[in-house]
């Protein structure tokens, strides 16, 4: 029987067409509060990037990326980057080798509104603050999205090893601290809510969902996922515009 199920955000909850949530996929969640299902946020956006429908209703959220856990109660699980590796991603943004988006946990913002950082926000229907990358420093980092390809990344990946990384994007990968990822913040969720990985599904498209689905008994894939996840998953759905959350809930017994 599921007990908790987990959601990525976009291309799994929001379509990347309308930024919103399909009329099925709410249907979906609603009947899931109605059964007793714990139904809980696990995606790369902080709290004050998500749209208004995804702010309530939910049992807790799996922030950055797994790196910032809480529900009603409060947090109950972090981990933020050492600030020796803050350092070091610092000097290679002022060298040039490359923009990111600081992500802390009040607010987020890029050095520079370059065309690729700009796109991943109008992609994720947001808008990006721009501000001097040493404001790194003023909070804690619990996440940098580092803008380069896939063929970049491996040569500027060498120069931080002591970080963690994943993508869901050819615009920009995620940069975590060691240990980090989704895996473990659905784990610590899955431990507050005495739920065990076997009674848990959780939803993806994203290469950055594959730990997820080592979280958890059944993992689902998008229909508009990659490859990738497609080929780990147990089972692969419609995709976000057709009703992807809906039929797969149907399939899996929980509606």
């Amino acid at each position: 029987m599921i007990k908790a199920a987990f959601f990525d955000i976009d291309g799994t909850l929001l379509s990347f067409k309308t930024h919103g949530m399909p009329p099925s996929t709410r249907r979906a969640l609603a009947r899931l509060r109605e059964r007793g299902i714990k139904i809980v946020i696990s995606s790369g956006r902080p709290s004050y990037q998500l749209p208004e429908e995804l702010r309530q209703g939910f049992d807790a959220y799996v922030s950055l990326s797994g790196q910032l856990c809480y529900d009603e109660h409060g947090i109950y699980h972090e981990n933020h980057i050492p600030r020796r590796d803050v350092e070091a991603v610092v000097d290679r943004v002022k060298a040039g080798c490359f923009d990111v988006l600081v992500m802390q946990r009040d607010r987020a913002f890029a050095n520079e509104l370059s065309p690729r950082v700009t796109q991943t926000a109008q992609n994720s229907g947001l808008v990006y603050e721009q501000d001097d990358i040493d404001h790194a420093f003023d909070a804690p980092v619990y996440q940098f999205c580092m803008f380069v390809s896939p063929e970049e990344e491996g040569e500027y990946l060498k120069l931080i090893p002591t970080l963690e990384h994943t993508r869901w994007t050819d615009l920009f990968c995620d940069i975590l601290p060691a240990g980090g990822g989704k895996k473990v913040g659905v784990t610590a969720t899955l431990e507050r809510f005495g739920i065990s990985p076997d009674e848990a599904v959780a939803f993806g498209d994203g290469e950055n969902d594959l730990s997820m689905f080592d979280a958890v008994g059944t993992g689902v894939a998008m229909g508009n996922a990659w490859d990738a996840v497609k080929e780990r998953a147990d089972m692969v759905t419609d995709d976000v515009d057709h009703d992807g959350i809906w039929n797969a809930c149907e399939k899996l017994g929980m509606l």
